[in-house]
């Protein structure tokens, strides 16, 4: 294991326990429509900086803080302290812990923590997809007999909302799949551990999926974005299924019914 992994896996542990010691979410605050970010967000981001800067001494991106990459390529984090705000400030426990370590325009490494299970997943590019639980280490596979999908709007606006309609009626009309809208890129380690069969996203920042795609794709998920180009860091749509056919399967519903 990397030691980057390693010091990023420790404080998703830390940040877990921090989120499970607020008794509600605290103070509340609108960042525009459908966008809330609460005083657990913020303390969540500061402890993961902290821990990042005293001990790896390398540059965050994150949700809340805000940032820029550095320049020339240099290595540097995604952080998303807390996906799933508006669960967590719901009392549901739908939402996850991000990180990412960018490098070379690559995520090279991904920590996710889930609290609803007490469970952090990891993964090193090219090393598979992990999940520490009780029992130690489980390596993490893809399940292509799974007939759940989980569709999400996120930011979509205008033509780009139009399409998720669309492309959420036609699913359901198909009567081929389960659907499911959890709120939160908790979705992505579903997939991973062979949960749901794919995770659909019609806007979302790499800041917000970075590190699950690199656990599915690491399980041996298809990745791509809604058009089939390759997914990269500027990306903003997602598609993520567990095998080739369910994959062009979605492809053809998202062309079918973009507006």
């Amino acid at each position: 294991m990397r030691p980057e992994t390693a010091a990023a896996i420790d404080v998703v542990w830390r940040a877990l326990a921090m989120v499970d010691g607020y008794t509600g979410a605290g103070q509340i605050t609108s960042k525009g429509v459908r966008d809330i970010v609460t005083t657990a967000d913020v303390a969540v981001e500061d402890l993961v900086r902290g821990h990042l800067d005293d001990i790896l001494g390398q540059p965050v991106v994150g949700e809340e803080r805000g940032g820029e990459p550095p320049a020339g390529g240099s290595p540097y984090w995604l952080v998303d302290p807390i996906c799933g705000t508006t669960n967590f400030a719901s009392g549901m426990p739908l939402f996850c812990v991000n990180l990412a370590l960018v490098e070379d325009g690559v995520i090279a490494v991904a920590v996710t923590g889930d609290p609803s299970r007490n469970e952090v997943c990891y993964a090193e590019r090219g090393g598979g997809a992990w999940a520490l639980r009780d029992v130690g280490a489980v390596r993490l596979q893809v399940n292509a007999e799974s007939t759940t999908l989980v569709i999400e709007d996120g930011k979509a606006r205008e033509s780009t909302r139009e399409h998720a309609a669309r492309f959420v009626a036609a699913s359901i009309r198909a009567d081929r799949w389960e659907f499911r809208s959890l709120g939160t890129t908790l979705a992505l380690p579903y997939l991973a551990a062979g949960r749901i069969a794919a995770y659909v996203v019609f806007y979302a920042t790499a800041l917000h999926c970075a590190a699950g795609s690199l656990l599915v794709s690491e399980a041996g998920g298809v990745l791509t974005d809604l058009e089939g180009k390759p997914w990269t860091l500027d990306s903003t749509s997602l598609l993520l299924t567990a095998g080739y056919d369910l994959h062009a399967g979605l492809l053809a519903l998202a062309a079918s019914t973009r507006p």
